[in-house]
């Protein structure tokens, strides 16, 4: 499913039949099939191009395939958050060493377009570059493998890199790897709208919690002033 690009073109089917298949095979074999995932994970992470989509239905099935260290109201596991989020984190810094190693004419010469407005859009950004990194992972400009492999080559410090994508990868983990949950209950015991409409809810809640540091500060400040204003005319009417 994996290597014939089946994981990507049939999501559910394909979720489904790797949960099934896994699920018991991880019974006996656990580290094995522990760290296959992972170091699949890792590797299409490390060759981005080739594995591009593929990280969201991965973590899709992590969460489906595990609930060790389950958190009691939600039953997310963290376990499975942990595999995830290490994964993408180690595959991407993987990327940014290989970049960093022989990438730059290979990029120069397939995306340089791309790298042109990278390189503008950090001007923008010269008195924090970490904020840069932020907004690189959040931002729809760029695919993650693109930002994985030219942040090597334009002057980003690899502990920037690691820290900002750390970050950022918080809300769409938690996402994708609670779908993963709710697919494997209802696979397990049945659907049952008030247990995922609970868990939804509570999981959108944390997302929105997650997001709130990947606020731009500049943003976040004309934000707080509009907000004061409103309320400044909302007292004056009153």
């Amino acid at each position: 499913d994996v290597v014939r690009g089946r994981l990507v073109r049939e999501p559910q089917q394909s979720i489904l039949g790797l949960w099934t298949c896994l699920r018991e095979y991880k019974k006996d074999n656990w580290w094995h099939t522990t760290g296959g995932l992972w170091g699949i994970y890792a590797i299409f992470k490390i060759f981005g191009p080739f594995g591009a989509g593929t990280s969201m239905v991965l973590s899709v099935l992590i969460g489906a395939l595990y609930d060790e260290w389950a958190e009691p109201n939600t039953g997310y596991s963290l376990l499975a958050h942990l595999l995830g989020v290490s994964g993408e984190i180690c595959g991407g810094a993987g990327g940014w060493i290989m970049s960093y190693a022989i990438g730059r004419e290979i990029l120069l010469h397939f995306a340089a377009e791309k790298m042109a407005t990278l390189k503008a859009e950090m001007d923008k950004f010269q008195g924090s570059l970490f904020r840069y990194m932020l907004f690189l992972r959040v931002s729809p400009l760029f695919p993650n493998w693109f930002v994985n492999y030219s942040t090597a080559l334009i002057g980003m410090p690899f502990s920037y890199f690691v820290v900002a994508s750390t970050l950022a990868i918080q809300p769409a983990a938690c996402m994708s790897i609670a779908m993963g949950g709710m697919l494997r209950d209802v696979g397990e015991s049945g659907l049952d709208l008030g247990k995922l409409a609970k868990r939804g809810g509570m999981m959108a809640a944390t997302m929105g919690l997650l997001s709130l540091p990947l606020i731009p500060a500049d943003d976040w400040s004309k934000g707080m002033a509009r907000f004061r204003r409103l309320l400044g005319r909302a007292k004056e009417k009153d």
